[in-house]
């Protein structure tokens, strides 16, 4: 993921997910007659083969996989296209094995429960009470416990941009509880106030695993998850012993281009290769009674939103997304890089589900159209627009102003990524009194929105529902829709202010190199000798090496960031990392300035010109060591 919640993603979930009612406030809905999803692979085939097989042309994605179960059984499963392009190697839907990415996290779900079940331990009592080799800090006084992790609402900052995740060869590994204990999960908020997607979660829950029951948890799924439901192609295990791998890719230039597959030191969030048929399995499992791998009332309990804005609106189960669709609870889990991507759906009231992967990571494209054709011809529905509130417009202006996603992370090196991030969404009134979502410049990805309570506004086909979120004074903060947090942002925090703030920076920054050498060279061609003192030409001298030093140095950290396309997954490159001292060392020296200025005001070293001109560099310096520490430039962040 990194940005990897995309505004692409965010306009295909919009179109995807519906929601026919909100507690207390109800839209009439005209349903369609109940159906029992698909029923006969011939004509589920009919339909979907030439979707897919159009999405992969227009998306140049070499190769795919579909598994549908119905009723208990494997209802249709198809491989499409190549696993390998220079081997030749087609898709084989019964033996080809994909990387699954976050989609790992359904299985470490379940092996917590199977703990829990077991009564080896409690998911409401504080993860420190199990956990021997790695602990949270008290950051706050709310513990953090196992729903909250299940649930990503333990207060955890967004982690997947993280830098050192990943490494080429196993002897690289550190093992799960030595990486925690290296690069821990931050604490940023208390737990149980908002959703914010975070790797480390799982990860917490992994080490869990390993500590209660003692086993490593790669180990302990084999023995207890894929071992019980026959996914004899599935594991944990690093870098997985198969032949059958997929090769993943990216597309660029002329056409897909082969990644190679990461070892991650955070197997539990992310690191499951599986089979399409061994993902059958633990479809049938979870849509039937939990057997052999959990109980029916534990499987309940993984199926039931234990965190939403609105109790009867999208919420989040253990390890799943849900969804409400005309009366019908749908569950669903992404997982994503570059090279793969892959989803798994479940819908237990009609004992249907699919999984669907392929090696191109589209930004979920393909499985969202897939998505969208089944809602719409096996659960179709139709909403009527519900009329607008009197006064409106009137609180819609409150409402008014800049968004952001909450997903960045807040305390990390990696937060200076946001600086390529547009500022949107962008939140206004029309003149009818509704309010108009711009999730980006173009038309089509704009939201018409009707208040139907105060804070809560659904689109105008009454299909989706915004909520806007307040602090303790009343003051907006945000608004959700589906998993999507948007944070609303002050006039000096958009995207534009710090551009245009590092600009005039780096302008300020241009002109202090330049001056000094400036003022010497033109009184060397003019025969006139330079009369200050040696104390102002040293400041002069520490001014321009300043000076120039942050200019080179800024210029040199957009340009490594632009270059590695914002991920360090691998680490942090060296030449990277010396950047970013050069820019604490500049810290330093700026507050030489500040000695510089009071020494040159003492002694009256400088004309009074000279000297307000220097001041007002220093204090241009000044200000930029905060807007370092606000990109958590100053310390070592990463």
């Amino acid at each position: 993921m990194s940005r990897r919640i995309s505004i692409l993603r965010l306009v295909i979930v919009l179109l995807l997910t519906v929601w026919a009612t909100v507690a207390g406030h109800s839209v009439p809905v005209i349903a369609a007659p109940a159906m029992d999803g698909p029923v006969d692979a011939a004509e589920l085939a009919s339909w979907v083969d030439p979707l897919i097989e159009q999405q992969m042309a227009e998306a140049q994605i070499p190769g795919a996989v579909l598994v549908v179960v119905k009723d208990g059984k494997v209802l249709y499963t198809r491989g499409y296209g190549q696993a390998d392009v220079v081997a030749n190697r087609p898709v084989d839907a019964e033996n080809s094995v994909w990387r699954l990415m976050s989609v790992s996290k359904v299985v470490t779900a379940l092996a917590v429960l199977q703990l829990a079940e077991q009564g080896k331990i409690d998911l409401n009592t504080d993860v420190n009470q199990y956990l021997k080799r790695f602990r949270l800090p008290a950051t706050f006084p709310q513990p953090v416990t196992a729903d909250r992790l299940l649930t990503h609402t333990a207060g955890l900052d967004w982690d997947v941009d993280n830098v050192g995740t990943a490494v080429t060869t196993s002897d690289k590994l550190l093992g799960l509880s030595s990486f925690l204990a290296k690069q821990p999960p931050a604490r940023i908020f208390p737990p149980g106030q908002r959703y914010l997607y975070s790797n480390g979660a799982y990860d917490l829950l992994g080490a869990l695993v390993e500590d209660v029951s003692g086993l490593p948890f790669a180990g302990y799924v084999q023995q207890q998850v894929f071992g019980p439901l026959g996914m004899k192609a599935s594991s944990f295990a690093q870098p997985p012993a198969t032949t059958d791998l997929v090769t993943g890719y990216v597309v660029a230039g002329m056409g897909p281009r082969a990644v190679p597959l990461p070892l991650w030191q955070n197997p539990p969030s992310r690191s499951l290769t599986a089979s399409a048929s061994d993902m059958g399995r633990l479809l049938i499992a979870l849509l039937g009674d939990g057997q052999p791998v959990l109980k029916p009332a534990t499987l309940a309990n993984m199926l039931t939103s234990h965190f939403a804005y609105q109790s009867d609106r999208h919420g989040w189960a253990y390890g799943l997304d849900k969804f409400s669709w005309a009366g019908t609870d749908w569950f669903f889990k992404d997982g994503s890089a570059d090279g793969a991507f892959s989803r798994i759906v479940l819908v237990p009231g009609q004992r249907m589900g699919f999984f669907i992967a392929y090696n191109v990571n589209d930004g979920s494209a393909l499985a969202g159209a897939i998505m969208q054709q089944f809602l719409k011809r096996y659960y179709p529905i139709q909403s009527q627009t519900p009329a607008a509130a009197a006064g409106a417009g009137d609180r819609g202006r409150a409402l008014e102003g800049v968004y952001r996603p909450f997903t960045y992370s807040h305390h990390t090196l990696a937060k200076l990524l946001r600086l390529n991030w547009p500022d949107y969404p962008r939140v206004s009134v029309r003149p009818d009194g509704h309010l108009a979502v711009a999730f980006g410049p173009a038309a089509e990805a704009v939201a018409d929105l009707v208040e139907v309570a105060p804070l809560h506004y659904r689109s105008s086909d009454g299909q989706l529902d915004y909520v806007f979120m307040q602090d303790g004074a009343g003051n907006v903060t945000g608004f959700n829709v589906e998993d999507f947090v948007e944070e609303r942002v002050p006039w000096y925090d958009t995207q534009r202010a710090h551009r245009l703030a590092l600009g005039g920076f780096l302008l300020v920054f241009l002109g202090g190199a330049l001056v000094w050498p400036a003022v010497l060279v033109a009184r060397r061609r003019q025969g006139r000798p330079v009369t200050v003192s040696r104390l102002a030409r040293r400041a002069a001298w520490l001014l321009t090496v300043t000076a120039a030093m942050i200019l080179l140095l800024m210029a040199a950290l957009l340009m490594l960031l632009k270059s590695a396309g914002g991920s360090y997954a691998f680490g942090m490159p060296p030449v990277t990392a010396a950047v970013v001292v050069g820019l604490q060392v500049t810290s330093l020296l700026t507050l030489g300035l500040v000695a510089a200025f009071l020494l040159l005001w003492r002694r009256r070293a400088l004309a009074a010109r000279g000297l307000v001109l220097y001041g007002l560099f220093t204090l241009v310096a000044l200000a930029f060591i905060p807007w370092l520490n606000y990109w958590n430039l100053l310390g070592i962040k990463w």
